[in-house]
């Protein structure tokens, strides 16, 4: 009867050395807290490749020649050197 009661009271040992190195020792609790930074780094990386796919697609577009023309010419208002702007005045209420 002695020897299962040292087994018995062996595996219980055992769980409770096993509790106090996982939970007392603040190795394991790093390790949980490096596990979670991975993950949410993870993810942000996954973010930002998916918006740096989009970035150069973007970039892409802008890049054509007739895209960076027409936005030079309607945003900025700017001509070709041998070409003449012309400008003329609203009209007035009178005129419409």
């Amino acid at each position: 009867m002695k020897p299962l009661r040292f087994k018995f009271s062996l595996k219980y040992l055992l769980i409770a050395a096993l509790a106090a190195v996982l939970l007392g020792n603040s190795g394991f609790r790093k390790l949980v807290k490096n596990y979670r930074e991975y993950s949410r780094l993870k993810s942000e990386k996954a973010r930002l490749e998916a918006q740096s796919g989009q970035l150069r697609r973007q970039l892409r577009e802008i890049g054509e020649k007739p895209a960076i023309e027409q936005a030079a010419r309607r945003e900025l208002s700017m001509i070709r050197p041998e070409e003449t702007e012309y400008r003329f005045p609203p009209p007035e209420e009178t005129d419409k």
